[in-house]
């Protein structure tokens, strides 16, 4: 019981410890960065690859992976411009860099991706995910981009200055200056039978 209590207590000051560095490291990048929004639960991996414009918002939950892992040849990069807002619970994965400049923003559930498993260098049989290979490549979101709630952005994508991205959109292309790229909605079939679902749900 004794030897229990003495693992429970060295696994809290272990958490405290990594609280506390990770506090630590928010706190450094807010004082150098004095205008700059950061919220509760944000996750940010290797800060040093991190630049921030001014009154940059980042929101709750949100994660920002600049790279600089070895998987990555610790290469990878994160840059928000100037006046930049990063919705809620939103995901950017940047080991092969993302740039968004200046007034454009996201809102919640975003993910922006500028890396990927290569699936045409892929050999062998070795179906792990250490084996298989990465490529990387830079999204750019440029001046006055809005993207939508739960839009995803691939890798090597540049979406163009003015330009927006509806809700629910996959984006694998470029997308011109003031266009909008539009998920498919959903469409809308025939009505259902009056009475029939509850029915039948409840096995009747």
């Amino acid at each position: 019981m004794r030897s229990g209590k003495i693992s429970f207590f060295r696994w809290y000051v272990k958490t405290l410890r990594k609280q506390y560095k990770y506090a630590k490291m928010i706190h450094q990048i807010k004082k150098a960065n004095p205008t700059v929004t950061i919220e509760d639960d944000v996750v940010i991996i290797s800060p040093q690859n991190l630049v921030l414009g001014e009154h940059v918002l980042i929101q709750k939950g949100t994660i920002l992976h600049c790279g600089g892992k070895r998987w990555s040849n610790y290469q990878g990069k994160i840059i928000l411009g100037d006046d930049c807002q990063i919705g809620p619970y939103c995901v950017l994965y940047g080991a092969g860099g993302i740039e968004m400049k200046k007034g454009s923003g996201l809102a919640m559930g975003v993910r922006i991706i500028a890396q990927g498993a290569d699936l045409n260098r892929f050999e062998g049989r070795d179906l792990s995910a250490s084996a298989i290979p990465m490529r990387f490549a830079r999204v750019v979101i440029e001046e006055g981009v809005w993207i939508g709630a739960n839009a995803i952005i691939l890798l090597g994508v540049t979406i163009s200055k003015g330009a927006g991205v509806s809700p629910g959109a996959i984006v694998h292309k470029d997308v011109p200056p003031f266009k909008k790229a539009m998920a498919p909605p959903a469409r809308i079939f025939e009505p259902m039978p009056d009475g029939k679902l509850g029915r039948e749900e409840a096995g009747e």
